[in-house]
């Protein structure tokens, strides 16, 4: 890992033509990156089955009282007002 010497962000490999350069996002700096250098840029990322995450969807309100059907919505309303006055 190298980080870019005038704004200490790090560097990351990327082809630019035939050539591989470290570049920063930040400042826009740039270097050329040596063949001695074993970088790898991999734009594939693997998931294993432990990282799925499940949705659970209930459809209509139902298992709720009316009193708490209607706190729902009226801090639903709230949160709708709160964000429309910013």
């Amino acid at each position: 890992m190298e980080f870019c010497p005038e704004c200490g962000k790090l560097l990351i490999p990327k082809k630019k033509g035939k050539s591989k350069i470290l570049a920063c996002s930040k400042c826009g700096y740039e270097s050329k990156l040596e063949e001695k250098n074993a970088y790898e840029v991999a734009d594939e990322i693997e998931h294993k089955v432990s990282d799925v995450i499940e949705v659970v969807d209930s459809e209509g309100e139902s298992g709720f009282t009316e009193a708490e059907i209607e706190a729902r919505r009226e801090r639903f309303i709230e949160g709708i007002d709160f964000f429309e006055t910013e």
